[in-house]
């Protein structure tokens, strides 16, 4: 986690931050292998795209892939599927931690070990295309006193304190060229060679991604999908069955009607403004909202922010209401959704290329946008592509089984235009981003 200035810190701490440093300094001198990669997780989970790029590689033997946790709970499952991973202060974690030439991370290089990684080829997965500004581009809120501290003084206690936050990743995957603009914005990636994965040639020079990086030009984005996007369509037949997942109890799942229900996911955005009150109870009549789910034979599946889990205890136990925060993330079951409702969650974008419905639900939209992050430029000249409700009522509207199925002939244009927008022209035919992360690692061997 990164300490803001608010947080109280002692003589100590800037101590301990300065002893870190100088281990990350000295890391860089060990050796490591080009035929071993460790992967990490946001939290310590087994999740994102990371997890999905370590699943893939697990099977194909592309590469010796590692993953590494800070909790136990998460090695000793992946030890019981087959798989090899390792705590990280255990001795074998430390060990593969310094001697592994990638790092597969989904946020930052402290996924894994960020003391260990100097030396390391670091690989941002990073974990979503982002509709709110991100990383250096945050301008407002209190993460912009860790990646934008005013005065030299604030500046050096943060690059002491928020060590990972400022290490800049050798290469990030990017599906177009408004990614290109932001990725390179919000990690300061400078001299950027866009690559791409046909003959791996640059868009302003002929450099290879291993003569890129040699000549440390700057760091490389790859033109790609994302693993966790990809996984499925490479792996259909682990694609997660939602009537497995869902109580029997739950009124008509598993009740003989002759049609399955419509699944609606609802995710909503973190809300990082520190508030303490919940603000999904206010957001919903939840019992009228039940009723409608189990009146048109619908599911709401509930998706909170990591961050949020232990609010969904207060509106889990209504019929047809299904809590699955709990989950690892949601990717498998993406393709079994007949609606997504969100508010400013990137998550919409990796639901385009489904074809899945969209509707935006920003019940507290003028109060979001005043105490969190602000959203990026673009995001205001999207063209109207799925509903945008602001009551609740407009949103049971919404819910009509009849104005979902409606959706899709409504908004075909402008929807297409968004997916290509996010995902490039060449959306349908593009590499895969395991295709593309083999071809830019034989380029470095």
């Amino acid at each position: 986690m990164a300490l803001t200035l608010r947080h109280k810190l002692k003589v100590t701490d800037y101590l301990k931050a300065c002893v870190r440093k100088l281990i990350y300094t000295l890391v860089a001198v060990f050796p490591r292998s080009n035929h071993k990669a460790v992967f990490g997780s946001y939290k310590d989970s087994f999740s994102d795209n990371s997890k999905y790029l370590y699943l893939h590689w697990q099977h194909t033997q592309f590469i010796r892939t590692i993953w590494i946790s800070g909790n136990k709970d998460v090695v000793r499952q992946r030890k019981k599927s087959g798989q090899e991973a390792y705590y990280r202060w255990s001795l074998k974690g430390i060990f593969h931690c310094l001697s592994a030439k990638y790092y597969f991370y989904n946020s930052y290089i402290g996924d894994i070990n960020q003391w260990l990684a100097n030396g390391a080829t670091k690989v941002n997965l990073w974990h979503g295309l982002p509709m709110k500004k991100i990383e250096f581009d945050i301008n407002n809120g209190p993460m912009t006193e860790v990646f934008n501290p005013q005065g030299k003084l604030n500046q050096l206690k943060q690059w002491l304190v928020s060590h990972q936050q400022l290490i800049k990743p050798d290469l990030m995957l990017s599906p177009s060229p408004l990614m290109d603009d932001i990725f390179s914005s919000a990690f300061r990636l400078n001299s950027i060679n866009n690559v791409s994965v046909t003959g791996f040639s640059s868009q302003n020079s002929a450099h290879s991604i291993k003569e890129a990086s040699n000549k440390n030009q700057g760091s490389v984005l790859v033109r790609s999908g994302s693993p966790r996007t990809d996984y499925y369509h490479q792996h259909p037949e682990q694609k997660i069955d939602l009537r497995y997942l869902i109580n029997d109890s739950v009124t008509g799942i598993n009740s003989g009607l002759a049609t399955q229900p419509q699944y609606i996911l609802y995710a909503p955005s973190w809300r990082d403004n520190k508030q303490q009150k919940n603000p999904y109870l206010h957001a919903f009549d939840w019992q009228q909202l039940s009723d409608h789910l189990v009146q048109n034979n619908q599911i709401l599946l509930l998706r909170l922010h990591p961050n949020e889990l232990a609010l969904a205890a207060d509106f889990v136990d209504f019929p047809n209401i299904v809590n699955l925060s709990h989950l690892e993330d949601v990717y498998g079951i993406l393709g079994q959704i007949h609606l997504l409702i969100t508010d400013y969650s990137s998550l919409f974008i990796d639901v385009l290329p489904l074809g899945t419905a969209v509707c935006f639900y920003r019940f507290d939209e003028q109060d979001y946008l005043q105490d969190c992050r602000n959203m990026y430029d673009y995001t205001n000249k999207l063209p109207s592509f799925a509903p945008i409700c602001k009551s609740f009522n407009h949103l049971l509207e919404c819910l009509q089984p009849q104005a979902i199925s409606s959706q899709t002939e409504l908004y075909t244009q402008t929807y297409h235009e968004v997916s290509q927008l996010f995902w490039g022209k060449g959306m349908i035919n593009r590499v895969s981003a395991f295709s593309a992360l083999e071809a830019a690692l034989k380029q470095q061997r």
